[in-house]
């Protein structure tokens, strides 16, 4: 099953979505921006101006000298002075401006980012289960980390180079041909070729930008699946396999980010020449038009210092090109992740208990088009049974209870509580009188109270303790170094695999559903350890209607009923009596593992 997110990996970035994207963003912060704006400008025509003040001062020292020598009059030491106080001012004052904008900038990019790891957090928690099921855990972190780094980074540089260049390269070509109108045309002669070039190099390049962050992110979910699962790498000598695939997928990253690099930094050479042919023109034509006295020697030297300004804010566009293609990549993968659709959710109708019964009737679903999951299947549970439901591996256990949740709607047929479609509730409320446990359990990085805690935020320690004695997991939470205190570590290594499902059983008891359901919830304990589990289980399960999906069958003897599932298909049902008189499937299994166990 393909996701929306991988179909995307080979389509080419869309600049002007990506542009409109970013623009979205900064569309709440338009005060923010016209502020920095501001600043933007003052900082940069005062900071024009100072070549032109130093230039002046530099024809005072020079007319001076000449009078000096040639005793036609003195060194104007008082102009000299004023023009240096004036320009230290406008320097200080362009520094202070510039501190400003920058200051303000980054606060709006900060806010951003801010904002857009909140919003695909909030995006996740409203995914559906197949989105979330056909989406890779580590292409989405990547979004939610490196793109947005990479997005605010590239808003907080691009903005202002591009910002500060723009003001440099107007206020700049109006003083040039204040100065010298012949000398500023021959320097702006050079500017559409200059900008010809970047173009041919940032359209090369912006490709290998987006294919580099696809493979980062495709990255990041082997190296997660590598860490979490390296003791089942290992088990299964199956490291040089691990290392063969992500050394594929590191080496074409290496290859996109290689060309990507490379391509963009051609603009520095390119420009350091065009720069040098334009030292070159106006050294000629100043010292033509200064040997006709039409400049001085002070207002050539002013000029060379605009010529290094002039390609400053060019090379600073050709430079912040890199970041700009690299965060219109990060946010055209942002915003597609943002622009998933959300679990549909479209009846407010509450559902608060039940009352008599849950029936299936008809069920048929599939995960996708090739394969029937479920095949017709239907059964009835009434209200405060205990249901066990067995089968083969991929039999359709899982997905029955799945459906049930509304994880997943039906192809066909109708789940029905007390005679009512599931369909017609608010599927909030219809998941809030569920209580689950599954064979893999989440335990998060906290206290043992905590964490069975979260099954009810306002139970008392008292009541955690009770639960956790009626199902024999105190005893092993007291030796721990600070019993209900101890944090569990993120991969749960301080306690067995065993241990963390005893803990996740207490949250579901904690929580005191209508419905709960087991799903092969013991199978990670000892045999001994689920005996006792089970006599307490049974006791806290009365008046509740219970799912049990069991692979040890002995487990399951006292329940009401047993359906035995088969490609999707109930191919027994009774209680524990009534199937092993058929039989059949359940019968010769029950056998089998009373002989291994």
């Amino acid at each position: 099953m393909s996701s929306q997110l991988d179909e995307s990996m080979d389509k080419p970035v869309d600049t002007r979505k990506a542009i409109k994207n970013i623009i979205f963003l900064l569309k709440d912060y338009k005060l923010k921006l016209i502020i920095t704006v501001i600043c933007a400008v003052i900082s940069t025509l005062f900071d024009v101006i100072g070549p032109l003040l130093i230039g002046k001062a530099l024809t005072i020292i020079y007319e001076g000298v000449i009078n000096i020598i040639n005793h036609t009059g003195n060194f104007d030491f008082g102009s000299f002075i004023n023009i240096l106080i004036i320009a230290f001012i406008l320097y200080i004052v362009s520094s202070i401006f510039a501190y400003l904008q920058n200051y303000i900038l980054i606060n709006v990019t900060t806010e951003i980012s801010y904002n857009l790891r909140k919003e695909i957090l909030e995006k996740i928690t409203h995914l559906s289960m197949k989105q979330i099921d056909e989406n890779k855990r580590g292409d989405i972190l990547s979004r939610i980390t490196n793109d947005v780094d990479s997005l605010q980074s590239g808003i907080t540089q691009s903005f202002l180079q591009l910002i500060t260049a723009v003001i440099t390269l107007v206020g700049i070509t109006v003083v040039m041909i204040t100065i010298n109108i012949w000398m500023a045309l021959a320097t702006l002669t050079l500017v559409p070729i200059t900008f010809l070039v970047i173009r041919v190099i940032t359209n090369r390049s912006q490709k290998y930008f987006s294919k580099e962050l696809e493979y980062r992110g495709s990255l990041n979910g082997q190296i997660e699946e590598n860490f979490t699962g390296i003791d089942i790498i290992q088990i299964f000598n199956q490291e040089e396999d691990s290392i063969n695939k992500f050394n594929q997928d590191n080496e074409k990253m290496y290859n996109y980010e290689w060309k990507s690099e490379f391509i963009s930094s051609l603009n520095s050479p390119s420009m350091e020449l065009i720069s040098n042919i334009q030292y070159v023109i106006i050294a000629v034509l100043g010292a033509v038009f200064a040997l006709q006295k039409a400049i001085t020697v002070g207002d050539i030297l002013a000029f060379f210092q605009y010529i290094e300004h002039f390609t400053r804010p060019i090379q600073q566009i050709t430079k912040s090109m890199t970041t700009v293609q690299i965060a219109m990549a990060a946010s055209e993968r942002i915003f597609e992740f943002l622009e998933l659709n959300e679990e549909e959710n479209n009846s407010e109708k509450i559902i608060k208990n039940i009352n008599e019964n849950i029936t299936f009737e008809n069920i048929n679903f599939s995960y996708d088009s090739d394969k029937k999951i479920i095949d017709n299947l239907s059964f009835k549970v009434n209200k405060g049974d205990k249901i066990a439901i067995v089968g083969e591996t991929g039999a359709g256990k899982t997905t029955i209870v799945k459906l049930l949740m509304r994880f997943y709607d039906v192809d066909s047929g109708e789940i029905k509580i007390d005679g009512v479609n599931i369909n017609e509730y608010d599927k909030h409320s219809l998941r809030s009188l569920v209580g689950m446990v599954l064979q893999d359990s989440w335990i998060f990085n906290d206290t043992i109270l905590n964490n069975i805690r979260y099954g009810k935020l306002d139970a008392s320690d008292e009541e955690i303790i009770k639960i956790s004695k009626q199902i024999y997991a105190d005893e092993f939470i007291m030796q721990l170094p600070d019993s209900y205190e101890s944090v569990i570590s993120e991969d749960c290594d301080n306690i067995s695999h065993g241990q963390k499902q005893l803990i996740t059983i207490a949250r579901t008891i904690l929580s005191q559903k209508e419905i709960l359901i087991l799903d092969e919830a013991t199978s990670s304990v000892d045999t001994k350890t689920e005996e006792l589990i089970q006599i307490a289980m049974d006791e806290l399960m009365k008046n509740k209607t219970s799912f049990i999906i069991a692979h040890r069958l002995s487990t399951i003897k006292n329940a009401d009923k047993i359906i035995v599932i088969s490609d999707g298909k109930i191919i027994e049902a009774g209680c524990h009596e009534e199937l092993i008189a058929k039989k059949g499937y359940y019968y010769q299994t029950l056998n089998i593992q009373s002989q291994q166990f």
